[in-house]
């Protein structure tokens, strides 16, 4: 009964969303039915489609003749992410965004959610540092106009705000709101409303929190060493302002002397299920998963794997086609082998098609 309810839900998710970006297209032709025989669909769609659609993937290139462009025509991703080198300037990243939306069109496919990594730093946006910002409003004002910046490109969700808190050692000095939790948790709560106000879905990094970490876990293994009633005390304050609001929450990859000490918390059931039972309910975005797997030791492809059957909804593979055929290939084995339950893909599926939705139709304010 679950697994058709949520069946139902994500196919019906999906139908809009793919209506609505048919229409930002300006084509009024109806997306095609995905073809596959009967054996292969789930929940609504052929299961290559839905297993892509759990991916947040990068890509090289500026223009129409980027080879993710041409990939979108064949192979269904449910986010498409923009780095600093895949937007120079406002009109380029707009019709760079438009093709690649037109590109899934034209192959058939639900169209990708547009989200930018770093959205401080996106053509046209001009954002006051966090640490600078004196008050939630001036958080909530600057995120709502860098939104507008980013919907004017069809750009729709932001890996923001970083609800980290500052450690005079940590990696997230020059991107957390203070050092403060009680401040960082008020100030994260208005960057989401303001996000929203301006119609992008905002991503919030990195739960439980990394700002306490060795280093950077993008470059390389960082361990965070505080007890969970530490956390409790200070790092998780901010996602449980937000838990209840935000419409998606990227991991960490840091490795917690809280839990195992030793696996990232992007594939970490025991991390996921704390985020969880603080009251959140949208899709739980894994760190990048190729940095991961400088932690695991495995491969990206087992890396995705675990990062969903851990309870993350959109795995994050960034940069190299290789890596995201990888990883996307190991996840549609296990979903076929029932190493991972069609209940857990129907789950995540609902999830990333609910973020969708969310982004695509949600006007501005």
């Amino acid at each position: 009964m679950i697994l058709r309810r949520h069946g139902r839900q994500a196919l019906a998710l999906l139908t809009t969303a793919a209506a609505l970006a048919t229409a930002a297209c300006g084509d009024d032709a109806k997306p095609r039915a995905p073809a596959g025989p009967p054996g292969e669909l789930a929940l609504g769609m052929p299961v290559q489609d839905a297993v892509a659609q759990l991916f947040a993937v990068g890509f090289a290139g500026t223009g129409p003749q980027a080879a993710m462009v041409k990939r979108l025509r064949k192979r269904a991703w449910g986010v498409v992410v923009l780095q600093d080198a895949n937007t120079q300037a406002p009109l380029q990243t707009r019709t760079l965004a438009r093709s690649l939306l037109a590109a899934a069109h034209r192959g058939g496919r639900p169209a990708p959610l547009i989200a930018a990594a770093h959205p401080e730093t996106f053509p046209g946006v001009q954002m006051v540092p966090p640490y600078q910002q004196t008050n939630a409003g001036e958080a909530r004002g600057q995120a709502r106009r860098a939104a507008s910046v980013l919907r004017a490109s069809s750009v729709r969700a932001a890996f923001a705000p970083d609800a980290d808190i500052a450690y005079a050692t940590g990696p997230s000095v020059a991107t957390s709101f203070s050092d403060d939790a009680d401040r960082v948790a008020r100030f994260s709560r208005a960057a989401v409303e303001g996000w929203k106000a301006g119609g992008v879905q905002p991503i919030v990094g990195h739960f439980p929190g990394q700002g306490a970490a060795s280093q950077d876990p993008g470059a390389g293994p960082g361990t965070v060493g505080l007890s969970l009633d530490e956390m409790r005390q200070r790092d998780l304050k901010p996602f449980a302002a937000v838990a209840d609001t935000a419409p998606a929450v990227e991991m960490s990859n840091a490795i917690y002397v809280a839990f195992d000490g030793v696996t990232p918390a992007s594939i970490l059931p025991d991390a996921h299920r704390l985020l969880r039972r603080m009251g959140f309910e949208g899709a739980a975005v894994s760190g990048d998963l190729v940095a991961a797997t400088a932690t695991t030791g495995t491969s990206v492809g087992q890396a995705a794997v675990d990062a969903l059957r851990a309870g993350a909804d959109l795995l994050y593979v960034p940069g190299d086609a290789g890596n995201q055929e990888e990883a996307y290939r190991a996840v549609l084995r296990a979903v076929q082998r029932r190493r991972i339950s069609r209940e857990r893909l129907a789950e995540a599926l609902m999830r990333v098609s609910a973020l969708k939705r969310a982004a695509l139709a949600q006007p501005q304010r």
